[in-house]
């Protein structure tokens, strides 16, 4: 069984042609900020990251960077689905913190796949991903963000 689930995984579900999939995936804060600080082993810039998930698509990071002397609470308010224009990104508005954004920005502390732009965050999502998973990516069509206290839920389209 797992040699043939390792072939469909790894010819792109070649052999289902008109694969359609919509899946409600619901990612408990926890996960979210262990897959976070998972990201963020070996960077220099970031040490520390911890989500606080509420309702209406608002998220706060609290944020430590051995470049300030304290830390950084940032509001974000997500954008309602994910950007598919180019590499896809999960995109923010920054609702606190603009200008400290924008040097973190320009002096290279973002860790890698993560830009601002004006009062903008974007997380490129391929650029966190591993080798295995940015070629599933290429199935996923659309992914629609909402957000519940402590959890991110996440409607996705998935079509061969």
């Amino acid at each position: 069984m797992d040699e043939i689930f390792r072939r469909l995984i790894d010819t792109n579900f070649s052999e289902l042609p008109g694969l359609s999939v919509d899946a409600s995936i619901p990612v408990p804060e926890n996960l979210v900020n262990e897959i976070i600080q998972s990201a963020l082993q070996g960077n220099r810039s970031i040490t520390y990251c911890r989500l606080r998930i509420s309702r209406d698509n608002r998220v706060v990071a609290d944020v430590k960077s051995p470049l300030l002397p304290w830390s950084v609470h940032l509001k974000l308010k997500l954008f309602r689905s994910v950007d598919f224009t180019g590499s896809p990104k999960v995109r923010a508005f920054l609702e606190n913190n603009i200008l400290l954004g924008k040097l973190g920005s320009l002096f290279k502390v973002l860790p890698k796949g993560i830009t601002i732009h004006n009062d903008q965050l974007a997380m490129d999502i391929e650029s966190l991903l591993p080798p295995e998973l940015k070629r599933l990516l290429t199935l996923v069509k659309s992914i629609d963000i909402r957000t519940e206290e402590s959890k991110i839920i996440l409607n996705v389209k998935i079509e061969k």
